[in-house]
């Protein structure tokens, strides 16, 4: 453990982010933030280890997915089961412990491949903000160990009318990737109206080691953002997003074989939300925000295996609604007070058609559901509390949250129905078929039942405390501590995935993750340096994994069978410990140095085991200048061999990257102006496999050398 620890030290010596003189706020620092998103509310009254990515930072870069970006954040990690298809990892915590929203609506999705964070059109987006570590207090279950919230372009109330804009294009020569993006903007004193809209299509990826099969994608998205300032102090806002994907290719992933096809023949996004603001009601209650939204998410795949006759088609339809009242409260310059109340309730709906070919004439459908057709309540109340003990020194930040939630299933039949359809593609059906004679029922046999209807429901609670100490004009001190939980989702309990590979079941009875997390910072801040530190510590109990044993049910004869699966079970304990360093150095007025460096390290603590998905000990180096008119970087990705595997994992090397990237801030022209970005990623074209992507299909090498291209023309 030592040399781990002093690894990490000289890592982050060697190494630096690729970031302008801009320090991130963060921790402490984040309270002097006036955010207008839900997330910069609630941080003013606590103190939590936050990242926040601005504009400047993502597209001063080429990446494919927003998850590209934030793998260059300290503590996160990028997963992917494909190019499209990523989410990230944050301290040793996978997607499904992390909750991601979009302008602070959360979004859920069926299965991890679903792919929810590249549903974001990363061209719209204004920042990201990212907390690491429990989040159950402001947002309940799903935010046990993070909170990512895409803030998307908002415009802002000017003087008199006017019309801002700005168009662009982007061409990537690793996948032959074509961008295109729009933003408008129309704005007055009283109201604004922003539009935005984007066309992305890309071709197979290079790697090192030859072309990925099957990993490219389409997509396109548009919306638009109004508010209206009825008086000074009452605004209403709008807000509608629309994402759709099509020809999506998924090069491998847990859920089935590797030398299988899969793709997304359809993924569509929808999010519509109304807000309604009213400031400065009195003395004391300084905001009242109430909220509704509606977020769905809908995918159709397409998954071919080895087997030449067989095609299998999974959908589903995720719908997430959602109201929220938050107020907020002074007293006195002393103390702060939010007092809100939130639900929302989420409907999942599945299917799976399995089209086996009999001849050339004939195919048998199959429909069956992977998981029930089941809806998630949750309704929670919660009040944050800050009380500057010492003003200007010594800050006590409290919260708490009560949450009720009910998971409610309908009973499911294997197999819901089966027919047999003739192929239209066959010669003899295109000579005689008919509309009338396409579809022959079969008779119906006996069913066996997957799952039993059922309503589970659960009273959780998370609480959170820290204190801030300024121990000097340069040095800040904070200590969190804090419990969170996080319910089963409809997946885990009901899953039963069979698509070709070995099958993956859920558990109706997994009891609720529960955890107690500790988080210690320091920061040094200077004219010329910045120094960050976190160490933590995270226990939890009842941890959701998945583990290989044996699946028994009785089939439709009635008939006990046993079969080797994929099982949803509660590890009893897991422990998470690890360290991140970061820092800057500001050489001179153009020139930078930033470093990071992250290392976790999570164990089951009864057998004393490593759990399975946990990044390396990694980090990210630049040097950065800039003036007022160019900037440039030269940066490496670097991460360690991984060892500290679970059973079955495969150990994956060490790996460095290193990558240039530059930009021309403002070219003027008359009354408009242009930028111009460029750069190179994987300089070196070097081939790697990247720990949290080692479950994809039979090539798991990462893209190769990119060189990518952008211009944005605004006025």
């Amino acid at each position: 453990m030592n040399s781990i620890f002093f690894t990490l030290l000289l890592g982050t010596s060697l190494f630096a982010q690729s970031k302008p003189a801009e320090l991130p706020k963060d921790s402490v620092k984040i309270n002097e933030i006036q955010e207008v998103t839900v997330l910069g509310e609630f941080t003013r009254s606590l103190s939590f280890p936050m990242i926040i990515v601005n504009q400047t930072d993502l597209q001063s870069s080429s990446f494919f997915t927003p998850a590209d970006q934030l793998q260059r954040e300290t503590g996160i990690s990028i997963a992917r089961d494909g190019i499209w298809s990523t989410s990230i990892n944050i301290r040793g915590f996978s997607e499904q412990r992390i909750l991601e929203m979009v302008d602070g609506d959360r979004i859920q999705t069926a299965t991890e491949h679903s792919g929810p964070m590249s549903t974001v059109d990363i061209n719209n987006i204004e920042k990201i903000e990212v907390i690491k570590g429990a989040s159950s207090v402001l947002y309940g279950t799903g935010a046990m160990g993070g909170v990512v919230n895409f803030v998307t372009k908002t415009p802002a109330y000017s003087e008199f009318f006017q019309t801002k804009g700005n168009i662009g294009t982007e061409f990537n020569t690793v996948n032959n990737l074509w961008s295109n993006f729009a933003n408008l903007q129309f704005t007055t004193n009283q109201w604004y109206i922003g539009l935005n809209g984007s066309f992305r299509s890309a071709q197979n990826t290079i790697t090192p080691g030859g072309i990925l099969p099957n990993s490219q994608f389409h997509d396109a998205s548009w919306g638009v953002k109004a508010g209206i300032m009825y008086t000074p102090n009452q605004e209403f806002k709008a807000n509608y997003q629309h994402f759709e994907g099509w020809d999506i290719g998924i090069p491998g992933g847990r859920t089935f074989p590797a030398t299988a096809t899969a793709r997304y023949t359809g993924i569509a996004r929808n999010q519509l939300a109304g807000e309604y603001i009213i400031t400065d009601i009195n003395e004391n209650l300084q905001k009242i925000r109430i909220k509704a939204y509606t977020h769905n998410i809908s995918r159709d795949v397409e998954l071919k295996p080895a087997d030449p006759t067989l095609t299998l088609l999974p959908s589903s339809l995720n719908k997430t609604s959602g109201a929220k009242i938050i107020t907020d409260w002074d007293f006195e310059n002393k103390q702060h007070l939010i007092l809100g109340a939130e639900g929302w309730l989420r409907e999942s709906q599945t299917l799976k058609l399995t089209k086996t070919s009999t001849d050339s004439l004939l195919y048998i459908a199959t429909a069956e559901l992977p998981t029930p057709n089941a809806k998630m309540y949750d309704a929670g109340v919660f009040a944050l509390y800050t009380y500057k003990i010492v003003p200007g020194k010594l800050t006590l930040n409290a919260g708490l949250r009560l949450d009720y939630l009910q998971t409610a299933n309908d009973t499911v039949f294997s197999p819901l129905y089966k027919y047999t359809n003739r192929n239209p593609d066959s010669q003899m059906y295109q000579s005689t078929g008919s509309v009338t004679d396409k579809i022959y029922f079969i008779p119906t046999t006996a069913r066996r039942i997957t799952f039993i209807a059922s309503t589970h429901e659960d009273f959780n609670y998370a609480a959170h405390v820290d204190l801030s100490y300024i121990v000097s004009e340069k040095q800040n001190l904070s200590l969190s501590l804090a419990n969170s939980y996080r319910v089963a989702s409809i997946e885990e309990r009901f899953k039963l995935i069979e698509l070709a590979g070995p099958k993956h079941v859920g558990n109706p009875d997994l009891k609720p993750e529960k955890g107690t997390f500790s988080n210690l910072s320091y920061i040094f801040l200077s004219d010329n340096w910045r120094i960050k530190t976190d160490i933590f510590a995270n226990y939890l109990m009842d941890l959701i994994t998945e583990k290989q044993g044996t699946y028994t049910y009785i089939d439709a004869t009635g008939k006990t069978v046993s079969e080797s699966a994929f099982l949803n079970v509660n590890v009893s304990k897991a422990l998470f410990l690890g360290a991140e360093l970061e820092g800057m150095w500001q050489i001179n007025k153009q020139f930078s140095l930033f470093a990071n460096a992250s290392y976790t390290r999570a164990t089951d603590v009864d057998v004393n085991t490593f759990l399975p998905q946990i990044p390396p000990l990694h980090g990210f180096t630049s040097i950065n200048y800039d003036n007022k008119k160019i900037g440039a970087s030269f940066s490496a990705l670097w991460a360690t061999k991984q060892t500290e595997i679970a059973t079955g994992e495969i150990a994956t090397d060490g790996h460095i990257i290193f990558n240039i990237d530059a930009y021309y801030k403002s070219i003027k022209l008359n009354r408009s102006q242009l930028q111009l970005f460029a750069g190179v990623e994987n300089l070196l074209n070097t081939a790697y496999v990247d720990h949290l992507s080692s479950t994809r299909g039979v090539l798991k090498l990462e893209p190769g050398r990119n060189i990518y291209l952008k211009v944005k023309w605004g006025w």
